[in-house]
Parts: C-alpha cells; sequence; structure tokens
C-alpha cells in the first residue's frame, strides 16, 4: 500500500510539474523585437546624456571664467570712479614739478623775438 501512496505521489508530481511547464510564459518575436528596441533606445540617451553632462561641465567653466574676468573689469571700474571722484586731486601725495625743476641746471630759456 506504501508503494502504492509513493507511486501516487510521484506520478502526481509528475503530471504537475508537466502542467506547470506547459504553462511558463514564453515571450514572442514581437517582444524580442520591441525589446531589441528599446535596449538601442536606451544606450542612445545614456550617450545624449553623458554628451549632454561634458556640454554642461563646459559651459560651467565658460561662466566660471566669464565671472573672473566680469570681477576684474569691476574692480578696475571702480578704481576709476574712485578716482574721478576725487578729480583733479587723484593722487594727493604726488606735486607735479615747477618749471623751474624741468630745465637742466644752467640751462636758460632764451626766447627769440622775430626779426622782419
Amino acid at each position: 500500500m506504501l508503494q502504492r501512496c509513493l507511486w501516487k505521489g510521484g506520478v502526481a508530481v509528475l503530471l504537475g510539474m508537466l502542467f506547470m511547464a506547459g504553462c511558463t510564459p514564453k515571450i514572442t518575436q514581437e517582444q524580442l523585437q520591441r525589446l531589441r528596441e528599446l535596449r538601442a533606445q536606451e544606450r542612445q540617451l545614456t550617450q545624449d546624456i553623458q554628451r549632454k553632462e561634458s556640454e554642461k561641465g563646459r559651459f560651467q567653466r565658460e561662466i566660471s571664467a566669464r565671472q573672473t574676468e566680469f570681477q576684474q573689469c569691476d574692480s578696475k571700474r571702480r578704481f576709476v570712479q574712485e578716482k574721478l571722484a576725487v578729480w583733479p586731486n587723484v593722487w594727493p601725495d604726488y606735486t607735479p614739478p615747477s618749471p623751474s625743476d624741468t630745465t637742466a641746471p644752467g640751462v636758460g630759456i632764451q626766447i627769440q623775438k622775430k626779426r622782419k
């Protein structure tokens, strides 16, 4: 009797396995083609993302360079505005040379009149 139960149990297990194997879903050719298309599209989009990331980095570097250039120009502009605000005494510690300082010692300036 035990053998009979084991035999019926084995048959039941075998039939169950066959039933389960017959019901497993299989991918169709259309689904396989669609899967290939989606994977190709994924690769293309990944490349596009990488390209845009590199462009983004290039633009950020360019923006940084422009900001540095702007800061330098702004600094020069502020310097000029400060000097214009105190014009003509821009450099208070500077004293222009007097006319006597501009000539060499021992050299005189002679003004000649025109002869007619």
